[in-house]
């Protein structure tokens, strides 16, 4: 099989479209690494997290529910 001259320059265009998309692509990357390593020195402190806790011994139950109207409909 017999490539021509223009099939020739064509495979040549295509791989150098591959290698500069791989160049963009490798750059996007390292670049956006970059950009969020620097992000994170911005950020603020971290507050320690508090835990609340229940820790008294007379655990009361909860408070009854007085919002209920009572039932006035006839029941068959």
């Amino acid at each position: 099989m017999r490539v021509t001259q223009r099939e020739e320059k064509w495979l040549k265009m295509i791989k150098l479209m591959r290698q500069l998309l791989v160049i963009l692509m490798l750059g996007v990357l390292s670049a956006g690494a970059y950009a969020q390593k620097k992000d994170k020195e911005k950020r603020p402190p971290k507050e320690k997290v508090v835990v609340v806790t229940n820790d008294r011994k007379d655990n009361r139950p909860p408070p009854r529910n007085s919002n209920q109207r009572p039932d006035n409909r006839r029941r068959p």
